[in-house]
């Protein structure tokens, strides 16, 4: 009589499972490769309930940007030392239509190659502000669901990062970074202040959002200017001055408003939960998804 073994009875379950084929038990997946996979009560939880300490968070930070350590910025002008940086990253990659300086989405850098070097450097910044968000964001999300950061987890992220009262955090977060690092007199918040006016936001919520964006902006520039130097702020500042560049005055002084960083951590991660949940009971707004979804996997 032929014996069969435990072992071999045992099935392997799929890198994508969330519950045990064999003994129907909560699993962490390695990855998360389906959206009915990632919307799950679970997963909701986990979000909600995240026990994410500000060390995790500095440790997130520190592996994105070790990655200009090993990288070699050898470009002769400011515009070509940036957009290396910028490339260490993602894709950067030149645009020559649209009204639009520059654009980020699904992974893809683009900047107008017709403007002065001094605009392309500057608007290159900005929009890499917008990837390391958009960075930031998935390697927090996949720490706190404990898998690999994957398509799905990029496409909820970005579908997010694009709600009209998340672009407000992220459109100020990302002139913080940028005018960081150009002259003070060609400083601007054009973006944020159409989302704001937009949106007919309410002082208090717009002060709430500015500390959240400030504190992300602070802990972005806190790395990317031991890149972006002294000596390359000062190239910047010079070639603002060969473009001739047209100084507008900043009219609306913001502040330096900021929020203790767990708890900007703390109040963002919420923001992803009230999105997540609308997302779990809403079937037919995660449709939206599946074509950022296809967007990322053209890249992976």
């Amino acid at each position: 009589m032929r014996k069969t073994s435990v072992l071999s009875a045992v099935k392997k379950n799929p890198d994508s499972s969330d519950v045990c084929i064999n003994c129907h038990a909560q699993i962490t997946p390695i990855a998360i490769d389906s959206f009915d996979v990632l919307f799950s009560e679970h997963n909701l939880s986990r979000i909600l309930n995240a026990n994410f300490s500000y060390d995790e968070y500095v440790d997130i930070l520190d592996n994105i940007f070790k990655k200009l350590d090993y990288a070699n910025i050898s470009g002769e002008s400011p515009k070509e030392k940036v957009f290396q940086i910028a490339n260490v990253f993602t894709y950067v990659v030149p645009k020559s239509s649209g009204i639009q300086r520059g654009e980020y989405g699904s992974q893809l850098i683009l900047f107008d190659d017709r403007l002065d070097e001094s605009l392309q450097t500057s608007t290159i910044i900005h929009e890499l502000a917008h990837f390391l968000l958009f960075d930031i964001t998935v390697n927090i999300l996949s720490k706190i669901l404990e898998v690999n950061p994957s398509p799905v987890i990029k496409s909820f992220v970005e579908h997010f990062l694009i709600l009209p009262d998340i672009e407000v955090i992220n459109e100020f977060y990302a002139h913080s970074v940028e005018n960081r690092f150009i002259p003070l007199k060609y400083q601007n918040f054009n973006s944020f202040i159409k989302c704001v006016t937009d949106l007919n936001m309410g002082s208090e919520e717009i002060d709430v959002y500015i500390r959240i964006a400030n504190s992300f902006a602070y802990e972005v520039i806190h790395y990317l200017q031991k890149y972006i130097d002294d000596d390359l702020r000062e190239a910047i500042r010079l070639q603002f001055k060969i473009d001739m560049i047209e100084a507008k005055k900043l009219e609306t002084d913001f502040g330096n408003m900021v929020c203790d960083p767990q708890k900007k951590n703390i109040i963002f991660l919420n923001l992803i939960g009230s999105h997540f949940e609308y997302l779990l009971n809403n079937e037919e707004a995660r449709e939206e998804l599946g074509y950022l979804k296809n967007r990322f996997e053209d890249f992976d």
